[in-house]
């Protein structure tokens, strides 16, 4: 029995478990019910077997199942106190890079704390405290030094107004003797004061939260003093908020819709009461990173707030949110600056779009491009180097400018219905871009302390230039500025080549014989300098003569034909990487590889047996090669006249 429970038990568990087939089977296989029968109390024990199994995994993992429930609970708490946190830190930040400006005069300021200081006043001792000028009618209720409770005891200066409470440490200055810089600035509205009972003097500040600050007075009268102003501070707040009268929104003539005075009086109220609880939604929005729940408040909002102006608690309550608007501002431009969940698709495009509707459009453009550079940068590297280099310069110049012309199209159809001038934002980013590619180009094409193949680092420089030329059809043309980018490695190249031709004719001179070049007809090797010279429309015919074998004789030294043909590599891949900047250098290298070639052959021996080869091969630079390398510069390269390189006729015509 056992063993025919294991065989069907293990026939059960098989990934490609057919039920049909199977039933087939033991039908064929059975000879009667009975056997039948005593299948099926197998199968349903097995059945009943693995239910309980399951149902012992269920309870087993349950435990787990609460124990990471509560885990996450708590790592959603603690990210949302960080959030706070990291906002409190940014703000405290920001305040302390704030400098007091010394009077002009140089005159001490007065640093006494007096009990009717004004606002101003206190922004003029506390550095970073220019914030309190936000909100109109603030004003100093009390202030006073007490101890700060913690691992380091220090004195600090606290601040209570009729909305907030500020604290404020001493600091040293180079004009003054003392003056104060702002720690916290807290919301009366956000914090709970507490009377700490059994310790000396100390009274508890716990703002929402996570935030408890423990502070000691100098005596016991004082800290009930501090608890009793801040508590009365914050009923009188919450009676002037209750206050909606004050705060009513009028409705102008084309908001008014069909309905009695008390309706539109009512919708008018609860629009105010709207406005007053719309703070602490954002609060609750940001901290939720619940953005577009968030803009969408703002947006409803928009054309009451504009109104807030004219009423009395307006200007505090616009203010506060202003504040939220350039916190949702800051959290949105920075949420996606890597290469997470943000850098792609359609959820890169949520936090630009959201800031267009806050009508932040510098904010949007510089997050749009941000993520398309990052999403850039990441396809780049995922070229791999194989192959030969052009090929690798292929597949990384079509993926860099494809992207980029994609991006600029991308770039008018989402900032074309907000402002026409977003576009110097996208050519800007185009340079910046466009310096990286050709720092990654240069790295490959044009190493240092290494020569690429002669021919290669022109043909990728072709290749970069023939892609880039794709931009014209947004109306951008770059070449130029590719070619400034450039043009370091392309005149270092040309520098190297030019040298590389100097030392191998100045080698050849050396071992020259001067005698006719035969070639195996068979190899090819005369077609192949025939259509080289075809380039410049030089004949070689007039020069080759057969000498039997399948051999033909060129009336040329040898020193000549391996000239002409380094001499045409160089000034192809020259041709390909021209531009105006190399011009004088192109010219200079030109001339002297040429000057070089015709001075060897005015110097050559004076000796009768080889006076064939030599006035063959001077005919042949100076009467055919030279003139046709000069209208082939002046017609395909500089498309200019090069009259320095036409006086080297000149000189050899005088030697």
């Amino acid at each position: 029995m056992s063993q025919h429970w294991e065989h069907y038990e293990n026939k059960l568990k098989d990934e490609n478990f057919k039920p049909k087939e199977f039933v087939q089977q033991l039908c064929k296989s059975l000879d009667n019910a009975q056997d039948l029968y005593s299948v099926k109390k197998i199968v349903e024990g097995i059945k009943q077997t693995n239910a309980t199994d399951l149902k012992k995994n269920v309870y087993k993992n349950y435990g787990q199942f609460i124990q990471t429930s509560k885990e996450i609970t708590y790592l959603e708490a603690e990210m949302y106190k960080l959030g706070h946190l990291l906002t409190e830190q940014k703000a405290l930040i920001s305040s302390l890079t704030d400098d007091s400006i010394p009077s002009e005069k140089g005159e001490v300021i007065d640093l006494s704390i007096t009990e009717d200081m004004s606002i101003a006043k206190i922004v003029e001792l506390v550095q970073g405290a220019s914030v309190l000028h936000d909100i109109p009618g603030r004003k100093m209720i009390h202030n006073g030094h007490v101890i700060e409770e913690g691992e380091d005891e220090r004195q600090i200066q606290l601040f209570l107004m009729n909305d907030c409470l500020m604290s404020a440490a001493p600091t040293k200055s180079a004009w003054m003797s003392e003056a104060y810089k702002m720690i916290d600035l807290l919301e009366l509205k956000n914090v709970t004061v507490m009377d700490i009972q059994g310790s000396k003097c100390c009274f508890k500040i716990t703002q929402y939260p996570a935030n408890t600050f423990v502070y000691r007075a100098d005596s016991e009268q004082k800290k009930m003093e501090w608890v009793t102003l801040i508590k009365r501070a914050q009923q009188d707040l919450k009676e002037a908020i209750g206050e909606r009268p004050d705060i009513e929104i009028a409705e102008s003539r084309d908001e008014i819709i069909e309905g009695t005075w008390e309706e539109n009086q009512r919708r008018a109220k609860f629009r105010a009461e709207a406005l007053l609880e719309l703070p602490e939604q954002l609060d609750v929005c940001i901290a939720q990173r619940d953005f577009e729940n968030a803009v969408r408040k703002l947006r409803d909002a928009k054309q009451d707030i504009a109104k807030l102006d004219h009423t009395s608690h307006g200007p505090e309550i616009k203010a506060r949110i202003d504040s939220r608007l350039r916190q949702l501002t800051e959290m949105l431009t920075e949420v996606n600056t890597g290469s997470g969940m943000y850098a792609h698709g359609k959820a890169s495009k949520k936090p630009v779009k959201q800031l267009l509707l806050l009508e932040k459009v510098t904010q949007a453009t510089s997050l749009f491009l941000r993520n398309k550079s990052n999403s850039l940068k990441m396809s780049i590297r995922r070229i791999k180097m194989e192959g030969t280099m052009t090929l690798y310069i292929t597949k990384l110049s079509q993926t860099f400018f494809s992207t980029i012309a994609a991006v600029g199209t991308e770039f008018k159809a989402v900032f074309s219905i907000t402002e026409t001038g977003c576009m110097p934002s996208y050519v800007a980013w185009v340079e910046t871009e466009l310096q990286w590619f050709a720092e990654m180009f240069s790295r490959q094409v044009f190493p240092q302390g290494s020569v690429v193949g002669r021919g290669v680092a022109g043909e990728c420089v072709s290749i970069a230039l023939k892609q880039a030329e794709q931009l014209s059809a947004n109306g951008l043309d770059i070449t130029f500025l590719l070619h400034r980018l450039l043009q370091p490695g392309i005149a270092d190249t040309l520098k190297r080549n030019h040298i590389q031709i100097m030392e191998a004719s100045q080698v050849r001179a050396k071992e020259e014989h001067w005698r006719n070049v035969e070639f195996n007809e068979q190899s090819g090797d005369v077609k192949k300098l025939e259509d080289l010279l075809k380039t410049y429309n030089v004949e070689l015919s007039k020069y080759c003569v057969s000498s039997g074998n399948d051999k033909t004789s060129v009336t040329l030294c040898h020193s000549v034909i391996s000239f002409v043909r380094s001499f045409h590599s160089y000034l192809q891949d020259a041709k390909k990487m021209y531009n105006v900047r190399v011009k004088k250098q192109l010219i200079d290298s030109i001339t002297s590889c040429l000057q070089f070639q015709a001075f060897q052959l005015q110097i050559a021996p004076p000796d009768e047996s080889i006076q064939t080869v030599v006035s063959h091969s001077t005919t042949f630079m100076t009467k055919e090669f030279i003139p046709a390398v000069i209208t082939f510069l002046e017609t395909h390269v500089t498309q200019q006249p090069v009259p320095q390189i036409r006086r080297i006729l000149d000189t050899t015509d005088m030697l």
